[in-house]
C-alpha cells in the first residue's frame, strides 16, 4: 500500500491578516536588573568639623579637641602643626560621598593674606564622622 500524503498547513502567516498575526509567539521581555538603592549617608556637618580643626591649628582651641574629630594618628600629626595664626573659611566646604560612609570635602581658606585649599577625608565609624586625612595645601 502506498503511503498517504497530507498537505501541511502554511508555515508563514498570510500578510495583512491581523487574526493570524496574533498567533505568532512573541519573545518575552527580559527582566531589567535594578540595583538596590543605598541607604542615605549619615548627616555630616563638614563646616563645623573643618572649622574645629582649623581653630586648633591656629591655636585658638586646645589640641585635645583633635581626638574628638580625627583618628589618633592624624590627631597626633595635626597636633604638631599648631601655631598662632589666623585662618578663616572663604566659602562653605564642598562635599562628595564616594560611598555611603565616606565623605571627601574641599574648602578654600584665607590665612595671613593668602588663599589656600584644604582637603579632608572623613569616614563614618561608630555613629560619628572621623577625619582620616586632613591637609592644608600651601
Amino acid at each position: 500500500m502506498p503511503p498517504v500524503v497530507r498537505r501541511l498547513a502554511a508555515y508563514e502567516p498570510p500578510v495583512g491578516d491581523s487574526a493570524s498575526v496574533a498567533l505568532i509567539p512573541r519573545p518575552r521581555p527580559r527582566p531589567v536588573w535594578v540595583p538596590e538603592p543605598e541607604p542615605p549617608s549619615p548627616a555630616l556637618d563638614a563646616a563645623r568639623l573643618v572649622g574645629v580643626v582649623l581653630e586648633v591649628l591656629d591655636g585658638r582651641r586646645t589640641a585635645r579637641l583633635l581626638r574628638e574629630v580625627a583618628v589618633p594618628a592624624l590627631a597626633a600629626r595635626l597636633g604638631l602643626e599648631v601655631r598662632p595664626r589666623s585662618t578663616r573659611m572663604v566659602r562653605l566646604p564642598r562635599v562628595c560621598h564616594p560611598s555611603r560612609t565616606v565623605a571627601e570635602s574641599a574648602v578654600t581658606v584665607r590665612r595671613e593674606g593668602r588663599v589656600l585649599a584644604v582637603a579632608a577625608r572623613a569616614e563614618h565609624r561608630g555613629g560619628r564622622w572621623w577625619f582620616t586625612e586632613f591637609a592644608v595645601l600651601e
